[in-house]
């Protein structure tokens, strides 16, 4: 116990001051994101609902999340969210590093293709919604038509469809998202040493060989880092289901943060919807720490 309170005393001796010029930032912390996880965690062991006149708050320990893990329609929608994470992120990554490759070349032409491409992440992701929700209209939208003449039967549209509806918005995803990881392999791509090409030149290594045994290998730190990035982004994702599907047809495309949205906006139950979030929460954390773990093992 002695030493533990010359600890302290030698801390707030010696680092003091740093934690007072932190001291703003600490409190911005606390007010921002600490306070409303704990708010949230509160809430979720509590039967409240908003419509209630008397907003009356009846304690119910843990039969929220009981609830959930019994909940059929929040097994569908975790279902439906781990279709639309692998879907989106596979593919962004094997998008983001081709492109990479492809315009890795200092050349006026891949500088300006570079900066067309990263101008859908500048969108608001509703708007980008909006826009594809347009885009795909069965009466009036462009890629419809398209479909049409090469002689695809896209019924009420690829949103309105049980089969398109799910592809339909993660091309949107896609096209907003796949240039950050360009960004990203492309930071990679830079910082790689140039030795072991070099090496490989001189052995007679193929471009081919070069990069399945060189560059793959070299960018595994970056590529679990797009990894994280999108996997968090991904299981988070409301807008662009909010602005093209609502969710539908049906519960295709209900992911488990729309629904979340739909218990706490439509039906006001704020200790069930609390509970959903937490355990969404939870997901991102344990995935997150999985990542970061197997960074470190890269890293070594």
């Amino acid at each position: 116990m002695k030493s533990l309170t010359l600890t302290f005393r030698r801390f707030f001796r010696d680092d003091g001051h740093y934690l007072l010029l932190l001291s703003p930032l600490l409190i911005f912390v606390v007010a921002v994101a600490i306070y409303p996880l704990f708010f949230s965690f509160r809430i979720s062991l509590f039967d409240y609902r908003l419509t209630d006149p008397n907003q009356t708050q009846t304690f119910v320990g843990l039969k929220n999340y009981i609830r959930a893990f019994s909940d059929t329609v929040v097994i569908d929608s975790l279902k439906t969210t781990l279709v639309y994470v692998l879907g989106t992120v596979t593919l962004e990554l094997a998008l983001g590093l081709g492109l990479a490759m492809l315009l890795s070349a200092e050349t006026q032409i891949a500088r300006v293709l570079r900066s067309f491409l990263i101008m859908p992440m500048a969108i608001p992701p509703l708007v980008v919604g909006l826009v594809w929700k347009a885009l795909y209209n069965a009466d009036f939208g462009v890629i419809p038509f398209y479909m049409k003449a090469i002689g695809l039967n896209v019924g009420r549209g690829p949103l309105a469809e049980l089969k398109l509806a799910m592809p339909a918005v993660i091309l949107v995803d896609l096209w907003q998202w796949t240039p950050l990881l360009m960004v990203i392999f492309l930071a990679g791509l830079k910082s790689l040493p140039t030795e072991p090409y070099e090496a490989a030149v001189v052995d007679g290594a193929s471009r081919w060989q070069s990069f399945w045994f060189i560059t793959l290998p070299l960018l595994k730190p970056t590529a679990l880092v797009a990894l994280l990035l999108r996997t968090m982004q991904s299981f988070k994702v409301f807008d662009t289901i909010y602005a093209t599907t609502a969710g539908g047809p049906g519960s295709v495309t209900t992911v488990l943060n729309f629904h979340i949205y739909t218990v706490g906006m439509t039906f006001f139950d704020m200790g069930y919807a609390a509970a959903l979030a937490n355990i969404l929460l939870v997901v991102i954390a344990v995935l997150s720490v999985i990542y970061i773990m197997v960074l470190e093992r890269q890293q070594l």
